[in-house]
This record gives C-alpha cells, structure tokens and sequence, in this order.
C-alpha cells in the first residue's frame, strides 16, 4: 500500500480522475445520458489517465531539482520513495500506452490523443520554462477532454462542449499561473525558467489569476443555457464551486506576507475541489 500511495502522489492521479470525468462528460452531453461501457467509451477514459499518470511522472523526473529547491519535501523522487529511473520507465510506458489505445477509438481521438501527448513531452522537457506558452498548454489539456469526449461519440463538434471547454481553459489558466508563482525560486535556478510572474511580477501573475476566476465564476452556469439540463442538485454544485473559487480569490487579494503563501499554498488544492464539485454537478445533470 504504500508504493501504491507514493505512485498516487508521483502521478497526482486525481487530475488524472478529473481529466476522464471530463472526457465522460463531453461523451454524456452529446448522448443525453451517460454512455454505455462499451470498449471505445472505456478505451476513451484510460487514454486521459495513462497520458495525465505519464505526464506527471516525466514531470517530477525532469523538475526533482527543482522540487527541492521548492521543498516539495512530499514529492516521491525528492523523499527517496520512488527511484527516478523508475519514474521515467513508468512515464514512457503510460504515454505510449496511451496513444496506443487511443488508436482504436478512431482517428479524431488518435489524432487528440497523439498531439497532447507529444506537447505533454515538449512541456516537461522546455515549454513549461517558457512564460504564458507553458501556462496555455496545461489549460489546453483541461479544456480538450470536453472535446475528445464529443469526438469520441459524434464527429460533429456541438457547441455545448466547446462551452465546456472554454470553461476549461479558463480555470486551467489561472490554476497554472498560480503554480508558476508558487513554483518561481526552483524553477529559476534549476531550469534558468522564464515564466510569467519572473516577467511581470508574482503580485501581477495572481492578479491575473484572480481576474480569470472572475470571469470563470459567472460563465459556470452557462452550459445551462447552450444545452445542459438544469436541476436544483446540478447547480447547487456548480454554485457551491464558484463560492469556493470567489472566496479563495478575495483571500489571495487582500493577503500579504506570510498569509499570501499560505494562501497561494491553499489556492490549487482548493480550486482542485472546485473543479471536482463543479465538474459533478455537470455530470449530474446528464445523469
């Protein structure tokens, strides 16, 4: 068990989680319903998992230096639990898997699946050090699964889904930027990084952040409105997401000193439970 847990914490696996509700939502909004197990619908959430799982895990291996400079002190390959070897040997296997199996969904899903996982190499290995270029690939991969999810079941892209994905990358964006701001001390001097806040500042970078959340809180209910059956349950979550999101936003923009790190430090793992909330209310309404 505890390999296993120290595999969780190397692959984040619930992003990983989060990424499939994604894909399975986009497949239910297309359907009306969730979709029956069948193997393309099961290949379609193992594809987000395997490529998320491998991402992760080619990221902690290339960033290990930098987590300590960070004292990311949890990391598996930091605290020793999992060797590095292992991690790059895992990362290459997920990933290879994962655009293996996509091939035999079809070939809009094959063409997604190649794409994301080839740009999930060029981040870890450069584009992550790169500023707002990083930032816009990681809110991609949280805006295509919507998407791949429609692909997966229709060939006709529906508007309700790009909603979704809009949606997406707007939260995405801004979970990213704060993660550079928290990220900025390792990743300058392990990788001599260029990200956004060593460009225009830490305080500017979360401002930025906190006007996208601003802007994602009110555009929340509008899968409502392009499609998606409304219920008091379905929206009550999304509600109770964009209360969670507003008040870690009014926490990060009036604190200062030691209260700004510890809430930045509670900012991605809030919006994480943010967006599992929210992205069950949506399923819920598909149900």
């Amino acid at each position: 068990m505890g390999f296993l847990r120290e595999l969780w914490r190397l692959t984040r696996f619930e992003h990983a989680l989060m990424i499939a509700i994604a894909v399975l939502i986009g497949e239910a909004v297309i359907i009306g319903s969730l979709p029956p197990l069948t193997v393309p619908i099961i290949l379609s959430l193992l594809v987000p998992v395997l490529s998320e799982a491998g991402s992760f895990a080619l990221n902690d291996y290339l960033d290990v230096e930098s987590d300590r400079i960070n004292k990311k002190n949890d990391r598996p390959l930091v605290k020793g639990t999992i060797d590095p070897a292992f991690a790059l040997w895992f990362s290459a296997l997920c990933i290879s898997q994962s655009i293996i199996l996509s091939y035999f969904i079809n070939m809009p899903a094959f063409a997604i699946a190649l794409v994301f996982n080839i740009l999930a190499v060029l981040y870890n290995w450069k584009l992550k050090d790169l500023p707002l270029v990083g930032n816009a690939y990681i809110a991609l991969t949280m805006a295509i699964p919507f998407i791949f999810g429609n692909f997966v079941v229709s060939p006709r892209l529906v508007p309700l889904a790009m909603v979704l994905s809009c949606l997406g990358f707007i939260s995405g964006l801004a979970r990213e930027m704060l993660k550079t701001v928290q990220d900025m001390e390792g990743d300058l001097a392990a990788r001599g990084s260029r990200t956004l806040p060593m460009l225009i500042g830490a305080r500017n970078t979360i401002l930025l952040a906190m006007i996208l959340y601003g802007v994602f809180v009110p555009l929340s209910l509008a899968p409502f409105d392009f499609g998606l059956r409304f219920g008091i349950v379905p929206a009550a979550c999304v509600i109770l997401a964009d209360v969670a999101i507003l008040w870690m936003t009014v926490r990060l923009t009036f604190a200062h000193g030691d209260g700004a790190a510890a809430a930045l430090r509670d900012a991605r793992n809030i919006s994480l439970v943010a967006l599992f909330v929210g992205l069950a209310g949506y399923l819920l309404a598909v149900v």
